[in-house]
């Protein structure tokens, strides 16, 4: 194993930053699909912020340092990222106005990925 690569615990401040991350996601899937759509065009109807934000969340997850390091660090970023993909899709069936798409569970999953690989780009302990 890389000498770089050995593995330390995250501190509180990492944990409280994944948390609040986790919070961020369910707060905007909680969202009702009419105060959704209102919000994004407000903001800028051009774009889908919401699924730039799903994306750039799952990113943000994906790159904490809560899951340790080495292969199956990256394992265990990609199978709770896979979960929480299809969780937060099943539970847009019980919001109104809001509904599940395979699509939105893979740009969760390209996000985790494009996580993922900034962090392998700027870690020095996965370089």
């Amino acid at each position: 194993m890389n000498p770089a690569m050995t593995s330390t615990r995250p501190s509180p401040v990492q944990w409280a930053t994944f948390v609040s991350l986790l919070v961020l996601l369910f707060a905007g899937i909680l969202m009702p699909g009419a105060l959704k759509s209102d919000i994004e065009h407000r903001m800028w109807h051009v774009l889908p912020w919401a699924h730039l934000a799903h994306f750039t969340l799952f990113a943000l997850i994906a790159s904490c340092p809560v899951y340790g390091s080495g292969r199956p660090a990256v394992v265990r970023a990609i199978a709770l990222a896979a979960l929480l993909a299809v969780v937060t899709e099943l539970l847009q069936n019980f919001i109104p106005g809001r509904h599940p798409t395979i699509r939105d569970c893979f740009i969760d999953l390209t996000g985790t990925l494009a996580g993922l690989a900034a962090r392998r780009m700027f870690d020095p302990r996965y370089r």
